[in-house]
């Protein structure tokens, strides 16, 4: 990209991609030419070609018409800068062709990265080896589970080096707004925030999701320090004894405390936990029942079977096949 000439822009749509995340991602690049007075982004809308005939269908089922990806302005230059947009099943997603085009860009030293559930690609692809990257934090154990080799983080968004990923919704525009201010300055990154009553960027060191245990914290410091104890031993469960001494408590005293606070025993919580990661997991990774099972604590996939029976009322293969 020669000095002067605007930045282009390609956003590729994974099918069931988040019209949230695209459209506060587009409309800041359009506010920024707006407030710069002139063209400083350009930006085209991509997919694989036998998705794009139809137009892709957002998670929303909202079709957008996109072209196959390849020059993003009108003189045949290659984008300078592509994200992967996801969303709903992008875990599912498979694409050959989108790594090798991502691969070749990325050589030509092309900016790469995902919004939202578009990570599941872009580190299919290897374009996230060695670099920082999150996601929505509902598919945080899912991606950890895939690319256990990755260095995922739970913040709103990451840019390392060439690359960058963020978590979806909102935190598009603040991506796309830090994007604005390294180039063009705080002032005009400003600017353009206020357009959408946004009266600041987040850092990308915000995170995400806050835990069950953080949500507890404010009201009761033993409870808070249990539930993170459970959640991060949900493979390798811990006994409720050596919780509660952890947390300088008798098992009677935690007991009388989660049943006061939560209306449920330690031992019920810490159940009910396992079986929502062992969830999230049926429906965001191909891993089979068995192994979903033991990385969740229960002994077999029949024994799984029964709580999530239990807790959803359905089975594993139901549960995984969606409403």
């Amino acid at each position: 990209m020669a000095k002067g000439e605007p930045v282009r822009v390609e956003f590729f749509l994974v099918p069931g991609f988040s019209l949230l995340a695209l459209s506060c991602a587009v409309d800041a690049l359009r506010a920024a030419n707006l407030v710069l007075g002139g063209t400083a982004y350009r930006w085209r809308l991509s997919a694989d070609p036998e998705a794009a005939g139809g137009g892709v269908p957002s998670s929303s089922d909202i079709r957008l018409p996109a072209a196959p990806p390849g020059n993003a302005d009108p003189a045949g230059a290659p984008p300078d800068l592509i994200a992967v947009v996801g969303g709903e099943r992008s875990h599912d997603y498979r694409s050959e062709a989108l790594a090798g085009w991502l691969a070749r860009a990325a050589g030509r030293g092309a900016r790469i990265g995902s919004i939202s559930d578009g990570a599941f690609p872009v580190a299919a692809a290897g374009l996230f080896d060695g670099h920082r990257s999150t996601i929505h934090w509902k598919c945080l154990d899912a991606y950890r589970e895939r690319f256990p080799g990755l260095d995922i983080r739970n913040s709103i968004y990451e840019i390392d080096r060439n690359r960058f990923s963020c978590a979806g919704g909102t935190t598009s525009l603040d991506l796309m707004l830090t994007f604005v201010m390294e180039a063009h300055g705080g002032e005009a990154a400003s600017l353009v925030a206020e357009n959408y009553v946004h009266d600041r960027i987040r850092e990308a060191a915000q995170e995400q999701h806050v835990t069950a245990a953080i949500r507890m914290a404010g009201r009761n410091r033993h409870i808070a320090d249990a539930i993170l104890l459970m959640e991060r031993n949900l493979e390798d469960t811990l006994p409720l004894a050596r919780i509660a001494a952890a947390v300088g408590l008798s098992a009677r005293q935690l007991t009388r405390l989660f049943r006061s606070r939560l209306g449920r025993s330690p031992g019920r919580f810490y159940l009910d936990l396992r079986i929502d990661r062992a969830a999230s997991l049926l429906r965001q990774t191909g891993m089979s029942v068995s192994e979903i099972a033991v990385g969740c604590g229960f002994q077999s996939a029949s024994h799984l079977g029964r709580h999530l029976k239990r807790r959803h009322g359905t089975t594993p293969g139901q549960w995984r096949r969606g409403p």
